[in-house]
C-alpha cells in the first residue's frame, strides 16, 4: 500500500492589531488619573512634555482663585446695612429731614459732590443747639444715675434724662484735606477728636456712634467705630455712577427719582430711606469693588503660582543625597513638572471655599492642600527603598 505523502504547510499566525485609544482620549484619561494617582504625576513629570505640565499648573491656579474672585465680585456696598443697623434707619431719616427742612443741597453730579458750606452749617448743631462742625442726631432717654444728695454721703439711683448721639455726619472739602486722603483725614483728625458721647461712660478717644464723612469725590462710612482700625462695618465709595441726584431728595425719593409710597413718621418710610441709601452705597462701591476684585484675584493667582514652584523645589530637595531613593536622579526641572501635575487636585479641592464653613480660609486652602498632596507623595512614592 503506497504511503500518502502529506504536504506540510506553514500557517503564519495573523497578528492582532493592538487597539490604541486616540491621543486626545488617552491624554484626558491620564489627566484625570493624576487627581488620585501620585505615580501618574511622577510619570507626567518625567515623560510628558513640559508645556502640558505648565498648562495644568496654570489651570489649577486659576481654579484655586475662583472662590476669591467670586467673593469679591459679588460684594455690594449695600452690605454695610446688613445685620444690626445701630439705629441707622432712624438717624439717616432724621438727617434727610434736616437737609430737606433747611434746604441744604448736597448735589452729586459729574463724579463730584457739591455742597455750599454756609448752608451746611445750618444742620450742624450740638445737643444743646450750638454751632458744631458736624451734623449729629441726638435722642434722649431716661437712665438711672447714682446721685449723692447734699448732706448725705450715700449715692442713690435717680432717673435722669440723658442725651445720646447715634450718628455723626461730616462734610470735608478738598481744601481741608490739604493733599491728604479722606480716610487719613478721618483717622488723624475726626476720630482723634472727642466722641460726641463723651462723658457717657465712654473714653474720650473712643467713638460710640455711627460716622459718615462726605468728601468732594469720595465718602467713608463707619458703623460704630471705636478707633481707626476697629468698627462693626465700614465702606468707602466714589460718586462715579451714572445717576445724578441731590442727597436731600432721599427724604422723599430714591436716587433714580422714584417717589416713596409712604410719608415721614412711619416705619415704612424709614425702610424706604434705608433702601435708597443701600442703592446709593451699592452704586458708589461698584468701581471700587471691581478694582479690588481684580487686584486680590491677581495677588492670589501669583501666590498660587509661587506655591507650585516652591513645592516643586521641596520635592527636589527631599529626593537629594539618598542613594536608597531611586528618585534621587530626578532633575530640578522634572521635580518642577511633578509639582505642576500634582497641583490640579488641590486646585479643584480649593473650590470648597464656596462652602460657608471654609469661606474665611479661601486664600489658604490651596497652600494647605498642596502641602498635603506633596507630603503624601513623599511618604509613599518618593520615599527611600530599603531591603
Amino acid at each position: 500500500m503506497a504511503k500518502r505523502k502529506i504536504k506540510a504547510t506553514t500557517v503564519k499566525p495573523t497578528q492582532q492589531k493592538e487597539k490604541k485609544s486616540s491621543g486626545l482620549w488617552a491624554n484626558i484619561k491620564f489627566l484625570f488619573s493624576t487627581l488620585i494617582s501620585n505615580d501618574r504625576c511622577i510619570e507626567g513629570g518625567t515623560k510628558k512634555p513640559w508645556y502640558a505640565a505648565i498648562c495644568v499648573a496654570i489651570v489649577a491656579c486659576i481654579i484655586a482663585v475662583i472662590p476669591t474672585m467670586v467673593s469679591y465680585f459679588t460684594r455690594s456696598g449695600a452690605s454695610f446695612f446688613s445685620g444690626q443697623n445701630y439705629s441707622l434707619d432712624t438717624s439717616l431719616t432724621e438727617f434727610e429731614k434736616a437737609l430737606h427742612d433747611e434746604n441744604v443741597s448736597m448735589k452729586i453730579e459729574g463724579n463730584k459732590l457739591t455742597v455750599n458750606e454756609e448752608d451746611w452749617k445750618k444742620v450742624c448743631k450740638d445737643k444743646d443747639g450750638n454751632q458744631a462742625d458736624f451734623y449729629g442726631h441726638y435722642y434722649t432717654v431716661k437712665e438711672s444715675k447714682l446721685v449723692t444728695e447734699e448732706g448725705s454721703s450715700e449715692a442713690k439711683p435717680v432717673m435722669k434724662d440723658v442725651t445720646h448721639c447715634d450718628l455723626a455726619v461730616y462734610y470735608v472739602s478738598d481744601a481741608k484735606l490739604a493733599g491728604s486722603s479722606l480716610y487719613n483725614y478721618i483717622t488723624t483728625v475726626i476720630l482723634a477728636k472727642n466722641d460726641p458721647n463723651t462723658g457717657l461712660n465712654t473714653a474720650e478717644t473712643t467713638w460710640s456712634t455711627n460716622l459718615i464723612v462726605f468728601g468732594e469725590e469720595t465718602f467713608v462710612a463707619f458703623k460704630q467705630p471705636s478707633g481707626a482700625a476697629s468698627y462693626k462695618a465700614a465702606m468707602q465709595g466714589k460718586y462715579d455712577f451714572a445717576e445724578k441726584f441731590d442727597l436731600k431728595n432721599l427724604y422723599s425719593e430714591n436716587m433714580k427719582g422714584e417717589a416713596y409710597e409712604h410719608i415721614y413718621g412711619t416705619a415704612a418710610h424709614r425702610d424706604e430711606v434705608i433702601e435708597a441709601y443701600k442703592g446709593f452705597f451699592a452704586a458708589s462701591y461698584e468701581s471700587t469693588k471691581i478694582a479690588l476684585a481684580w487686584q486680590y484675584t491677581g495677588i492670589a493667582f501669583a501666590i498660587n503660582v509661587g506655591l507650585v514652584f516652591l513645592y516643586g523645589l521641596l520635592i527636589f530637595l527631599m529626593t537629594r543625597g539618598k542613594k536608597t531613593n531611586p528618585f534621587h536622579v530626578l532633575t530640578f526641572w522634572q521635580t518642577q513638572k511633578i509639582s505642576y501635575w500634582e497641583s490640579l487636585a488641590p486646585g479643584i479641592l480649593s473650590l470648597i471655599g464656596f462652602i460657608p464653613l471654609f469661606a474665611n480660609f479661601t486664600m489658604f486652602l490651596f497652600l494647605f492642600l498642596m502641602g498635603a498632596r506633596t507630603m503624601w507623595m513623599s511618604t509613599r512614592q518618593l520615599r527611600p527603598q530599603y531591603e
